[in-house]
């Protein structure tokens, strides 16, 4: 009978059933996901070391150093080269701008424009600052001293902020 009993059960396959009865089991029947290991990396020794895991926030130890305006070199715009402080400080005022912070940004603007008063960068962020806290004299001031290219896009700028400007004489301090 045992004979009989498996040869049935090996020659017809089970029907489904379609009683409502879920096809995937359960989330406690299914086994937990396993993660592949790290694979080692060899370190300065030589010696296999694993490998930072990456789904967590690498810690550089690294501080933030903001740089001093103060420390810029005095001159004249020309006759001084490009360097990383003067970019890191001109950066900090930039954030500042984005960040909504118009005082600390004028503040650190002008400490550069102390040093290098044509620098368009700057009064780029002088102008539109005034122009959104609506000072139009303060905005005016620093517009006559821009590049033309500059001053057309701060006009078009600060017209959103009902700051219109007058375009300065040609020639700027001329002898009265």
């Amino acid at each position: 009978m045992g004979v009989y009993l498996f040869l049935e059960v090996r020659a017809k396959p089970a029907a489904a059933q379609a009683s409502g009865a879920r096809s995937t089991p359960p989330e406690r029947d299914r086994p937990a996901p396993v993660e592949p290991p790290t694979p080692p990396v060899a370190g300065e020794s030589g010696k296999p070391t694993r490998a930072p895991d990456l789904r967590k926030p690498a810690t550089t130890g690294r501080v933030e150093v903001k740089p001093d305006p103060e420390d810029l070199p005095a001159g004249d715009p020309e006759d001084i080269k490009p360097s990383y402080k003067l970019d890191l400080v001109m950066a900090e005022a930039n954030k500042a701008y984005d960040r909504q912070d118009f005082d600390e940004a004028r503040t650190i603007a002008q400490k550069v424009l102390k040093k290098l008063p044509g620098n368009a960068r700057m009064l780029r962020i002088m102008v539109s600052a005034a122009c959104v806290e609506s000072d139009g004299p303060e905005a005016q001031k620093h517009y006559d001293l821009l590049p033309a290219g500059d001053r057309a896009q701060m006009r078009t700028r600060c017209s959103k902020y009902g700051v219109t400007f007058t375009d300065p004489p040609a020639v700027m301090n001329a002898p009265k």
